[in-house]
């Protein structure tokens, strides 16, 4: 549906007899002013309507990217008006701005928008700010805060302020004493060196961080700390093989968590018990047994012997799928319970990891933790953390439910247990240089909200004199200052004076056709804005008004005389005038002074006769009409020309159309051999190689072809030789025009013996060449055909894919090429697909990609963007290689600055930059792309050069370290960033 738009009403012309009594009711008639209905004011414009949560369990709640529920459509929103609808009703007051002012809430929307909000103090435990996409640190950041345990080993543990460790400790801090509701963990983030906007596996982070962790707990002097987290977190896995001779191989391997897979509906135990189920080693898959020195069949399992005090599970959630070869979701449900007997232990459900989302490339972590201060069950997601049994009843599905024993969930990520006979842990206060700067930023947290608060007093009494000016609204001002009016937040933009150009007219007043592009504004409101600024108190045009009631008039009076003219023109009609006039008149069109039968319209010829009008024509380009309808019209524009329907056809004319037809039909006599002939010539034909062809120049061609159009003489044959009685151009580069024998013994016996060019071709292109041409006879002169190669205004320029022969290449389908058949007999070329290969290629094969019609004054980097087009972004000219004759060319320089020659191609090559690596030190992927595979580097996908895995080498002593350490652990120089970086 169109944007509504004011309707002119002109239906009051009738009512007045002259312009002078058109009042001002009459021009907002006109300007479409008069009888506009309000739209109702929609608050949901100011701010986002809240979600609303309804009492229904069961229902699914949609979820964005995130996991987070989305806001349900507003049940206040106005019926019909939207942004686009009512761009151009001057009584729609929504989206401008104008909501804000008479908003319930205006005042407070006002001062938290320029004052900002006060911060108030926390009621309920911290979240954690998400930097992008780090909900996965939140989820665990979160799940190892409320283990006591671990928080005091985190905190006795904190040396030094440069290490993650300190970090670490300081979120806990935060989350332990900050007055604030939202912890930010930025400084922790970068110490990793984390990339905050791109998703990353939360159990791959988990491990390695604890990883990171165990390192900086071995460094400490305190003994019981260097194994704080092999005593917290790890495990023990016996991998066992028995041979059939009886002899049992044993091994050990510890493990920080332990890895599930299962089935839809499993049971956590039923996991457990598939993770110990013996694998028989029987076929070709027989054990190689030290004992017996003989291949034998054996038994193999895994059993955990040792489970450390708090378990983590995690679930293989994300499983790969050999059908799209990619990585995805599983939505299998499992079962787990809050209670399980590990070993000779019973153990305690404590927390859970959520994956919300169907892709396993993204979605929302959240994660639901038992706090033992409290003594409940929390809900941490991102900056929001609930106590669970005072959420909401609908909300997006979670792993963990109140009531019951057993859970059941299918976006559950990982469990996390804790052996119930451990006694309650007290919890530590930070080490001092952590709480010194936890109170610091409480102290900040007091200064803001006193600033705040104190901006907020002044403000309101501004925003009481701003919001009064703006309260009325039905003087005529432009919609775009109006805007600017509203959103003014400072007196400064309120003395802007208003823009009237957008509805004024040339006369200088409202020009009653851009009235879709105004607002109409009360006189009270208009006379306090003029107190601001110099805004025009202007009025609807009246010369416009006034011109628009004279068409309108005519118009009127227009439609009475067609209506009589209408009424008597009947019957089969006496006089003939042109349709194309009488079109103009009806629809109140200029005629240009011209009268129905004026010789513009073709109807008299040019000896003042009646025109001859072929008869498939009469109808389109005239019109009969009665002697009373004749009247009429001479009545209106005057005497004119008369031509009577039975008015003979100017002799004159006649005579000369009956010559021009037997000139015609004796030109096509002419032709008739000429295009038999001409049909027999085929540039493009694939020849047959070791026969007599015979070429013809193409000029010749060009002007045969125009005589056979009827736009020329007949031309001569002429051979095309140059003045040394050779070829001026070189038919093994351009292909010519050819005819077979047969074709040549007609042309002769029409326009005469000739010496033939006799052109042979070959089963392959010769090397440096272009065509399957093999000889030609007479040959090429090379002086003369270097200069006409080079005589040219607008060329095109073929443009010729290189491809690497021994490297792996990417590949494309550019625009089919013009021609690509050889000879009979020969293989097929390459047709249709174009491959790229890298720059240090050695030996290249070539195929025809693209041409691009130019000049000599054509730069190479437009062709480079209109390969970049043709190819659809996906080849930047940066990417772009381009060489002629072996020399690659620069983007500024010219196809007449380099010698191009007609018959020369450009050659394309996709400039792939290799990095200065080892190929076994970076990860290569095979991808196949458009029929082609292409090898690419991964980019450090998962946590590659993050803190977690990287090693940074000393410049000075060349030692390893780890990648968080701030300085060398050997000679102790410290590290900058673009070091690390």
């Amino acid at each position: 549906m169109p944007p509504k738009k004011p309707a002119q009403d002109w239906s009051w012309i009738n009512t007045i007899s002259s312009p002078d009594q058109i009042t001002s009711e009459h021009r907002r008639r006109a300007a479409g002013l008069e009888g506009l209905i309000p739209c109702p004011f929609n608050f949901d414009l100011v701010k986002p309507a809240p979600i609303e949560l309804e009492e229904e369990d069961d229902e699914v709640v949609e979820t964005d990217s995130k996991g987070k529920p989305k806001a349900k459509p507003s049940k206040n929103k106005v019926q019909g008006c939207t942004k686009q609808k009512c761009l151009r009703n001057p009584v729609c007051y929504n989206h401008l701005g104008a909501e804000q002012v008479v908003h319930p809430d205006a005042l407070k929307h006002y001062l938290e928008d320029d004052a900002g909000i006060v911060p108030v103090d926390r009621d309920r435990p911290a979240g954690l700010r998400n930097l992008g996409a780090t909900c996965y640190a939140n989820a665990f950041l979160q799940l190892w805060y409320h283990n006591v345990a671990f928080r005091n080993g985190v905190y006795d543990c904190v040396t030094t302020e440069s290490t993650p460790l300190y970090h670490l400790a300081m979120v806990f801090g935060m989350l332990q004493h900050s007055n604030r509701q939202v912890v930010d963990p930025m400084g922790l983030i970068e110490a990793l060196r984390l990339e905050k906007g791109n998703q990353q596996d939360a159990a791959e982070f988990s491990k390695l961080f604890l990883s990171v962790l165990a390192s900086e707990f071995a460094k400490h002097p305190n003994q019981k700390l260097q194994s704080f987290l092999k005593d917290q977190f790890e495990g023990v896995m016996e991998y066992s093989t028995a041979c059939q001779c009886g002899h049992v191989s044993r091994n050990n391997s510890t493990f920080l968590e332990l890895e599930l897979s299962f089935r839809n509906n499993s049971t956590l135990e039923e996991c457990l018990e598939d993770l110990q189920t013996p694998e028989k080693l029987e076929g070709d898959n027989l054990y190689n047994c030290p004992a017996c020195l003989r291949r034998r069949g054996a038994i193999r399992r895994q059993v955990p012997v040792k489970y450390p005090p708090v378990l983590h599970i995690a679930l293989m959630r994300f499983v790969f799928d050999f059908k799209t070869l990619d990585r995805k979701k599983s939505s299998a449900s499992i079962k787990y319970p809050r209670f399980i007997a590990l070993g000779n232990d019973e153990y305690e459900l404590r927390a859970v990891i959520t994956h919300e989302g169907k892709s396993a490339h993204h979605g929302h972590f959240i994660c639901e933790v038992w706090d033992e201060a409290e003594q409940a069950w929390l809900l941490c997601n991102d900056e929001e953390v609930k106590n669970l049994s005072e959420r909401p009843a609908k909300r997006p599905k979670l792993s963990l439910k109140l009531d019951g024993d057993t859970h059941s969930s299918k976006d559950a990520y990982m469990l996390v247990y804790r052996r119930k006979d451990q006694n309650q842990v007290v919890p530590k206060q930070p080490p001092s240089t952590v709480w010194d700067k936890v109170m610091a930023h409480n102290v900040t947290l007091r200064e803001e909200q006193n600033e705040i608060g104190v901006k907020q007093a002044q403000m309101e009494d501004e925003f009481d004199h701003l919001n009064g000016l703006k309260k009325h609204t039905d003087h005529i001002v432009p919609r775009d200052s109006l805007i600017k009016w509203l959103e003014a937040r400072h007196f400064a933009i309120l003395h802007e004076p208003f823009d009237m150009s957008p509805i004024t007219c040339s006369h200088g007043g409202i020009d009653p056709m851009k009235t879709d592009k105004c607002r109409l504004i009360s006189e009270k409101a208009f006379d306090q804005i003029q107190l601001l600024n110099e805004v025009s108190a202007l009025q609807i045009c009246s010369v416009c008004v006034e011109e628009r009631y004279s068409q309108e008039k005519a118009g009127s009076s227009r439609k009475e005389q067609v209506s009589t003219f209408d009424e008597v023109n009947e019957g089969d009609g006496e006089y003939v005038i042109s349709k194309i006039w009488l079109d103009k008149w009806r629809a109140a069109e200029p005629t240009s002074g011209q009268s129905p039968t004026d010789i513009e319209y073709g109807l008299i010829c040019e000896h003042g006769g009646r025109a001859v009008i072929p008869k498939n024509q009469l109808k389109s380009r005239t019109c009969l009409i009665s002697a009373e309808a004749l009247a009429i019209l001479k009545s209106i524009v005057g005497d004119f020309p008369l031509i009577e329907v039975n008015q003979e056809e100017c002799e004159e004319c006649l005579s000369l159309g009956e010559a021009n037809s037997e000139i015609r039909k004796q030109r096509s006599e002419e032709t008739k051999l000429d295009r038999q002939i001409r049909r027999l010539v085929n540039k493009d034909k694939s020849p047959a190689y070791g026969l007599d062809y015979y070429a013809l120049s193409t000029d010749f061609v060009r002007n045969w072809d125009r005589f056979l159009q009827g736009k020329g003489e007949k031309p001569e044959l002429d051979m095309g030789l140059c003045e040394h009685g050779l070829l001026d151009y070189d038919p093994q580069m351009e292909k010519p025009d050819i005819m077979d024998g047969n074709g040549w013994k007609m042309l002769k016996s029409s326009y005469g013996e000739r010496e033939p060019i006799v052109i042979q071709f070959g089963p392959q292109i010769q090397h440096g060449k272009k065509t399957y041409v093999s000889s030609s006879r007479p040959g090429v002169c090379l002086e003369c055909s270097a200069i006409r190669r080079a005589d040219f205004d607008i060329i095109t320029i073929p443009i010729i894919s290189v491809i690497a022969s021994s490297s792996p290449s990417k590949s494309v389908t550019p625009a089919p090429p013009e021609s690509s058949s050889g000879p009979r007999g020969n293989g097929k070329r390459t047709n249709g697909i174009t491959t790229y290969g890298q720059r240090s290629m050695r030996s290249k094969s070539k195929t025809s990609s693209w041409t691009y019609e130019g000049t000599k004054n054509t730069i190479i980097k437009e062709i480079k963007v209109h390969i970049m087009n043709k190819m659809l972004g996906k080849l930047t000219p940066i990417q772009q290689k381009i060489t002629y004759n072996g020399r690659e060319l620069g983007s500024e320089e010219t196809i007449g600055s380099i010698g191009f020659l007609r018959g020369d191609e450009l050659e394309l090559e996709e400039v792939v930059e290799s990095d200065e690596i080892e190929e076994d030190e970076v990860m290569l992927v095979d991808e196949v792309e458009g029929g082609g595979t292409k090898r690419r580097r991964r980019n450090n996908e998962g946590f590659g050069g993050t803190a977690l895995l990287a090693r940074i080498a000393c410049p000075d002593c060349t030692f390893e370290n780890d990648g968080a350490a701030p300085s060398c652990e050997m000679c102790m120089r410290p590290f900058k960033v673009d070091e690390i970086l």
